[in-house]
């Protein structure tokens, strides 16, 4: 499973939304309940198939020493704030105002964006306030991939 894409959408006054339709015909395939959290190192809410959070615990819980006190305490704060949940008949969801005020979700419009194997859920104004601008993607992207991009005389990438 794999999700692509940034949609906005705006959160009713009881704080629900609708998942993105493109985002819910892809996890009709799956197990039907999400996780919900808050990312550990951006702004922003991430939703979690819960095959894929489940993989993710794994993978911490194996690499964790749980009798050392700090590893304990870092594993009990990764798991706090999860909210485990399923859309309802209409494909929305709730989001706590709890969840809303850790990520600065002000405004009643939220950014979906879709990052691999999770979805994430932005302020609007954090997310253009934090992506690259368009040149240093692809200069981030070249040195990744190893190819110098083609410039043109205004420094811009030219794909």
């Amino acid at each position: 499973m794999r999700f692509t894409g940034t949609i906005d959408a705006k959160l009713d006054a009881k704080g629900r939304v609708f998942l993105p339709s493109d985002f819910r015909k892809q996890l009709a395939e799956s197990d039907s309940r999400l996780v919900l959290k808050r990312d550990v190192y951006q702004p922003c809410l991430v939703i979690y198939p819960y095959a894929v959070w489940n993989a993710e615990v794994d993978a911490l819980r194996a690499r964790l020493n749980r009798w050392d006190p700090r590893q304990a305490m870092l594993f009990r704060q990764f798991l706090a704030n999860v909210e485990v949940f399923t859309l309802d008949g209409n494909g929305r969801f709730l989001i706590s105002r709890k969840m809303l005020d850790a990520c600065a979700i002000t405004d009643r419009t939220v950014r979906f964006m879709g990052v691999d194997d999770r979805i994430e859920v932005w302020s609007v104004a954090q997310s253009a306030k934090l992506l690259m601008s368009d040149s240093d993607y692809a200069e981030s992207l070249a040195k990744i991939m190893g190819e110098t991009p083609l410039m043109d005389n205004d420094h811009t990438a030219i794909y």
